[in-house]
């Protein structure tokens, strides 16, 4: 089994992951529409000016994609397709849709400016310790392992990955943070140092409790997948629906990019 490395909505900021930046895998085959069905419950609490939080996410995996779905009527969708490079977001009430094609993105990048996000990146160290300590967590047996990271912003988590399930969804984390080899953290030593290190996790994450430090204030957030299943999934679900228009600068809904702050 592939161990599992752990960004964006299992444990870290998924707006902050975008910023700073093949299909699932399961022991057997399955049809085309069978699909891998994720719901998980984040919560966070200590952010400035705002109350603790709790939502849901549903997470969609088939034909090659990803649909992650905002629990919020007035929230975005993202769509993620590994093979392109494109996330799509689409807001239902507004009717409309952006991309960020990201191969086009580091393509269109200066080389001074790739190095100089890359080091930045590179100058986090993680850390990953294996613990005794197991117990069960909804349906499955996991294991506590805590992480340490260091550089841009010092997070700790606690991590419990559960080795019952055999899901890879490496190549749609990858994309969402630009960590991978063909990102923008590259395939450097350090780059590899800290995939090394957090392939230490054995499993698929199930409760993932993070601890960092942002705007001077101490931020937590806490995720937790409820629900792992298969079932079927038509494949519309993974396209724009018909007669929404698509915005060429910021996301949907009106603001800019600049105007929309990371949730």
């Amino acid at each position: 089994m592939k161990n599992r490395r752990l960004l964006s909505k299992y444990g870290i900021h998924l707006g902050v992951a975008i910023l700073l930046a093949a299909a699932f895998n399961l022991s057997a085959a399955v049809a085309d529409d069978q699909g891998l069905y994720i719901e998980t419950v984040n919560r966070s609490k200590g952010l400035t000016g705002e109350a603790p939080r709790e939502e849901i996410s549903k997470t969609y995996v088939a034909y090659g994609k990803m649909k992650v779905a905002s629990s919020d009527p007035q929230g975005t969708d993202m769509i993620i397709v590994p093979e392109t490079g494109v996330l799509t977001f689409i807001n239902d009430e507004a009717k409309q849709f952006y991309t960020i094609d990201t191969k086009g993105m580091m393509a269109g990048m200066s080389q001074p400016g790739i190095d100089q996000m890359r080091a930045m990146m590179e100058q986090t160290k993680v850390s990953v310790e294996r613990t005794d300590e197991t117990k069960q967590i909804n349906d499955w047996n996991c294991r506590k392992y805590l992480v340490r990271k260091t550089g841009m912003m010092d997070i700790e988590q606690e991590v419990w990955a559960t080795e019952d399930v055999d899901i890879d969804l490496e190549p749609f984390t990858n994309l969402m943070s630009m960590s991978g080899p063909d990102g923008l953290l590259g395939d450097s030593p350090a780059a590899k140092a800290q995939r090394e290190e957090m392939d230490k996790i054995a499993g698929y994450p199930i409760l993932t409790i993070s601890k960092m430090q942002m705007m001077g204030a101490n931020m937590e957030t806490e995720s937790e997948v409820k629900v792992i299943r298969q079932e079927p999934m038509p494949a519309a679900m993974f396209e724009v629906p018909e007669g929404y228009s698509e915005r060429e600068m910021g996301p949907p809904g009106g603001q800019s990019a600049e105007q929309q702050s990371p949730h």
